[in-house]
């Protein structure tokens, strides 16, 4: 049974791949990425830069605000 069952896998695992390829190929073709020299390229590079930068900041605004919350809490105890 072992043998039937790995006989099977080997074509089923090739057939597969060729599905993934193609399928692959039909979405890159019909939703193909911007050029990076281009205009819009470059604008949406910039925009998602931006984005990047802004969650830092807010996360970093975060943390500073908990260790300032934390600090008040630890200075009011003594």
């Amino acid at each position: 049974m072992r043998d039937i069952v790995l006989a099977l896998a080997v074509p089923l695992l090739i057939c597969a791949s060729g599905i993934y390829a193609a399928c692959d190929t039909w979405w890159r073709r019909r939703h193909p990425a911007p050029d990076p020299h281009s205009h819009a390229g470059r604008h949406l590079a910039a925009e998602r830069t931006v984005a990047d930068a802004e969650a830092i900041v807010a996360d970093r605004y975060a943390i500073l605000a908990e260790a300032e919350r934390s600090a008040a809490r630890l200075g009011g105890q003594q």
